[in-house]
């Protein structure tokens, strides 16, 4: 294989790495970005048994902080000009806990308390309604009743979100609005997982509810992106070294011929850059490596459940875990909003398999460089 067609070949791996590990970096950091510190609790009906109500809430009010806590109840779909929506009771702080910034005040506690009549959509449905998105104010006509809207929150256009959700539009309500507020059924508990409050929380006696920390989720994603790094890091490491080992040979070869005919001082001055790019080699490289070891901080935090201690680069464990993922998710039937599971399975799933393409496509382009390199030595 002649040099330049060597150059072309490494080229193009070098720029397929890239493309597979940007595609990685941006659904694992889209995902990350979503999964704030919070916990769900989804009612799953093959569990057995019902719902909780509302009025179970007031049974732990005194451990449990309001505020650390918020919930959902979705009632049967409805028909709004023409568009399936579906009225969904909550509490003021839902968008709070799960870090949604919304367009607009929302409905504060206190218009919850005096059943003020207002709701908070997103902004696909406020386009469909109205043909805007600014429509924070505006009248919004729901089973007779005039209600504001109070707040729009932003429905992601990303490719991977839209294949997380479930595909309703949900119109949120204060659920003090409901014809029997403390008989709701409970169909989603959300909850702070930065407080006290959410152990308590996932140790109520609550076995029909399946538990999902959010937070534990985002660790993994960010786990298994600090492997990836460490696995860049580690083939950088011994391109360099072997680049460091060559020129230092080189180096020291040619240092050794002059020197073999003056003495040092005369050798040093005759060829002073020599020397000096020597120091600077020896020493540069191995501490460009160490600094960078420590600066980005490899002590990586490890998740048992989907990350083995003996070895981090057992990739068949981690499909292992990706199929026993994929068939206990097939075994729920979760009520509520789960775009946020889904979009941890399908991302982790994604990341997995692009991580896999990468690593591949990354290995043949270290073992094009190496060889690369030992050509251009030879010359």
């Amino acid at each position: 294989m002649t040099l330049k067609k060597h150059i072309v070949i490494f080229v193009v791996f070098l720029l397929l790495s890239a493309l597979a590990f940007s595609g990685f970096l941006f659904f694992a950091d889209n995902a990350i970005s979503k999964l704030p510190h919070a916990g769900y609790a989804n009612f799953n009906p093959l569990e057995g048994g019902e719902p909780i109500n509302v009025s179970y809430f007031d049974k732990i009010s005194k451990r449990v902080r309001t505020k650390h806590y918020s919930f959902t109840s979705e009632a049967e779909p409805i028909l709004l000009k023409g568009y399936e929506v579906v009225p969904t009771y909550t509490t003021c702080d839902y968008f709070t806990i799960l870090n949604e910034p919304l367009k607009g005040s929302g409905f504060t506690e206190n218009d919850q308390n005096s059943l003020k009549k207002k709701v908070i959509i997103c902004d696909t449905l406020a386009l469909k309604l109205y043909f805007n998105t600014d429509v924070t104010g505006k009248i919004l006509e729901l089973g007779g009743e005039n209600y504001i809207v109070a707040g729009i929150f932003e429905d992601s256009k990303n490719l991977m979100d839209k294949f997380s959700k479930d595909g309703k539009e949900r119109i949120f309500i204060p659920y003090t609005l409901a014809e029997s507020p403390e008989n709701l059924p409970v169909h989603t508990i959300v909850y702070d997982t930065t407080t006290a409050s959410a152990g308590y929380i996932e140790q109520m006696n609550t076995p029909q509810y399946h538990f999902t920390s959010l937070t534990e989720k985002a660790k993994v994603l960010n786990t298994i992106k600090h492997v990836a790094f460490l696995f860049i890091y580690l083939a950088c490491a011994v391109t360099l070294m072997y680049l460091w080992y060559k020129l230092c040979a080189k180096l020291l070869k040619e240092i050794g011929d002059n020197l073999k005919k003056n003495y040092f001082i005369k050798s040093f001055l005759s060829v002073p850059f020599k020397y000096i790019a020597f120091v600077l080699i020896a020493l540069g490289i191995p501490a460009l490596l160490v600094f960078a070891f420590i600066k980005s901080d490899f002590s990586i935090f490890i998740v048992p459940k989907y990350i083995p201690y003996d070895n981090l680069f057992d990739i068949g464990y981690y499909f292992e875990m990706l199929c026993q993922d994929a068939q206990y998710m097939n075994t729920l039937a979760l009520f509520g909003d789960t775009y946020r599971i889904n979009l941890y399975s399908s991302t982790f799933s994604t990341c997995l398999w692009i991580g896999a393409i990468f690593l591949i496509l990354f290995v043949i382009t270290i073992i094009l460089l190496l060889s690369l390199l030992k050509k251009l030595f030879k010359k």
